[in-house]
């Protein structure tokens, strides 16, 4: 057995390859003729990925992801991609970190933290001081389960972006916005997904994501939050909560209410643009230059692969998935 890891880079039409991927996802699936079949989506150490058939499956064979698996497969070429048909696997032993993505930038915690330190009103800098105390998954986990940031502090990364964003327009908007809420809101507005997707299996989702949906799981956090802070008025906590709250602007996209302050607004389209610049360079990293167009599933539309991809980055997010492009589970809508 050959031990060595697969490139995806380097898969020729015809070859016939072996060595060691990252399975992170498989789903049994049947032919016409009701014959099962697994197909899975691998990944590489420079989290690349390919999909791959195995037609002939052993009675009770499966596999649970994320896991390393040994493949003898030939490359074969199906509407215009390669794909890996897979004639032996076997799981092993190994450490599968260096298959998973990870964020953008390695300082978002200390950007987390200068934007608090930024606020005057000391109440809600103490409010978020508590947020992370109390709910310390919020530092780690994945932003969603497949549109965007879905990786390890995918969430923690989004939440600055947006809160980044929201400043910028506090500034351009200066005597019409409460900065200190609103940059507080940005912070908080998707706590509620805090713990809701693990880091090495974001697809994987907790019953709350089911029953309550993150903007409902979020506005309860904080309002359990707010039970502690007595220095905060009532009008300031329906402010704050109003944030949460409406940020995904209509009730038919998640939303609980529709944006009715100035600073609900501005955050509604901070989320969106951040929500879909990220979704669109995670589709770019695992993009190559002569794609020319990849499918963008966020927005239902094609999206342009530069000539040269500098989306490219060796530690980039999890790549859009054909398994999940489907709208039938709670992150129907992508941010």
């Amino acid at each position: 057995m050959q031990h060595h890891a697969l490139d995806f880079a380097t898969l020729v039409v015809g070859q016939v390859v072996e060595g060691i991927a990252l399975a992170f996802r498989v789903e049994r699936r049947h032919k016409r003729g009701g014959e099962p079949f697994l197909e899975f989506r691998l990944r590489d150490k420079q989290l690349r990925e390919v999909r791959a058939v195995k037609w002939d499956v052993v009675d009770g064979e499966e596999y649970t992801c994320p896991t390393l698996l040994y493949v003898a497969a030939t490359v074969k070429e199906y509407q215009g991609k390669r794909e890996l048909h897979v004639t032996e696997c076997e799981v092993c032993n190994g450490d599968i970190a260096p298959y998973l993505p990870g964020p953008y930038r390695n300082d978002n915690l200390a950007e987390f933290w200068d934007l608090v330190d930024t606020l005057r009103d000391r109440s809600l800098t103490a409010l978020l001081e508590r947020a992370v105390e109390t709910f310390s998954d919020f530092l780690t986990s994945p932003a969603s389960a497949k549109y965007h940031g879905a990786y390890r502090e995918g969430l923690l990364e989004h939440s600055v972006n947006v809160a980044r964003i929201c400043d910028a327009a506090a500034s351009l908007y200066a005597g019409a916005v409460d900065r200190d809420l609103l940059i507080a809101g940005a912070l908080l507005h998707d706590i509620g997904k805090a713990g809701l997707h693990p880091v090495h299996a974001p697809d994987q989702v907790h019953p709350d994501e089911r029953l309550f949906g993150h903007v409902l799981r979020g506005v309860r956090m904080v309002e359990d939050l707010l039970a502690m802070a007595d220095d905060i008025d009532d009008e300031r906590q329906a402010g704050l909560l109003h944030l949460i709250a409406s940020h995904h602007g209509q009730p038919e996209w998640g939303a609980a209410v529709r944006p009715a302050t100035i600073e609900a607004w501005i955050l509604h389209h901070a989320d969106q643009l951040d929500a879909c610049v990220t979704g669109a360079r995670d589709l770019l990293r695992a993009a190559n230059p002569d794609d020319g167009w990849v499918w963008f599933p966020m927005r239902e539309s094609l999206l342009r692969v530069p000539a040269t991809n500098a989306s490219s980055h060796p530690d980039g997010p999890e790549r859009w998935d054909p398994f999940l492009n489907s709208r039938d589970d709670p992150e129907d809508v992508p941010f």
